[in-house]
């Protein structure tokens, strides 16, 4: 059996040329991978992620197993004070080995892995029907990607994108990005913008918040990155959204406001109508968001809230109950996922 190696020119170079129904084709093997794992009793095989922090450099080991593959993605995560201004702050690697062990292949991950957790954020959004106004929170790789594959998954459907983030000048570089891919050219009916506001940041914030359909978090914040009031409003209230939070990965962080998480729970509040068995929120996986998102946690949302992507996209194939299908196309939708192993491994390969 060969062995491939492929670079980070390598594996950018393949993102970048991926067509809107390549794309699909990675979804459904994502989707697969997460029916898989949530289903068919593959938790078991999972090995515990392990974290090494020597002098502030920080190193995750991140295994994985399926019943075809074997593997681990390494990842170091460099502190801001000890970086080069144009360097990356988290690099990484992900080798992959048969099912005996025989190693088929190392790839470099960095951009893998933005892509394969903006795929996971795609799944629940590819069966949204109001999809026109999209905000995005944060300015990195997952952001990039976020946008990007919301576009070839939905164009036609989006009017507006607009990226909020502290710094202008990596919003400026993410724009300038987005509009020069000569691989993927931006489409003209959609307005990209930054999130500048003139006077009353909380209130044009509030607005913004109010106007979108879509939602996307991206930044590993320790403070809400809106009060749960902007979305319990009256206004507000009128329709409802999809957000999908990946940014933060430690109990410290928070990007959504826990209270927001336990209205959305509630069996009799503002979301009732509009959510699932009672109030829900999707994750990728339920020990894992029970380890290491924080809103949840906060939140203290119980586990029987928390529905795994892979046994609702089961209960989907398997007899399309209307509620859950009225769920994934127009109701209040939340999706928090931080990562697991075999999504590694199933976009990888």
């Amino acid at each position: 059996m060969p062995f491939t190696v492929l670079s980070d020119a390598n594996v950018n170079h393949i993102l970048d040329t991926l067509s809107s129904s390549d794309v699909a084709d990675l979804a459904n093997a994502l989707e697969q991978a997460l029916i898989q794992y949530s289903c068919n009793n593959e938790q078991q095989y999972q090995p515990h992620r392990a974290v090494v922090n020597r002098d502030g450099q920080v190193s995750l080991f991140m295994p994985g197993t399926t019943d075809q593959l074997i593997g681990v993605k390494i990842v170091g995560v460099t502190p801001s004070e000890k970086l080069k201004p144009s360097e990356a702050g988290l690099k990484s690697v992900l080798t992959l080995c048969d099912a005996r062990g025989q190693a088929i292949g190392t790839l470099n991950a960095a951009a893998l892995t933005a892509f394969r957790t903006a795929l996971g954020s795609m799944l629940p959004y590819r069966f949204r029907r109001n999809t026109e106004n999209i905000v995005v929170f944060g300015a990195g790789k997952q952001a990039l990607w976020h946008i990007r594959l919301a576009l070839l998954l939905k164009e036609k459907d989006i009017k507006s994108v607009t990226i909020v983030n502290r710094s202008a000048e990596r919003t400026q570089q993410l724009i300038d990005s987005l509009k020069s891919n000569a691989q993927s050219p931006w489409p003209s009916h959609i307005s990209l913008q930054a999130f500048d506001p003139n006077n009353d940041r909380d209130a044009a914030l509030e607005a913004l918040v109010v106007d979108a359909d879509v939602l996307f978090f991206t930044t590993p914040s320790t403070e809400p990155l809106f009060p749960a009031s902007y979305l319990i409003s009256e206004k507000a209230l009128s329709k409802t959204r999809y957000l999908a939070a990946i940014g933060s990965y430690r109990l410290d962080m928070q990007e959504i406001d826990p209270e927001l998480l336990k209205q959305v729970i509630h069996t009799s509040g503002p979301f009732s109508s509009v959510g699932y068995q009672g109030g829900s929120v999707a994750v990728d996986s339920r020990e894992g968001c029970l380890q290491e998102a924080g809103e949840l946690v906060k939140a203290e949302i119980p586990t029987d809230k928390m529905l795994e992507i892979g046994q609702l996209f089961q209960t989907k194939n398997s007899e399309n109950p209307n509620d859950l299908t009225k769920w994934l196309e127009t109701g209040f939708l939340i999706y928090k996922s931080v990562g697991t192993g075999v999504m590694d491994l199933s976009i990888g390969q």
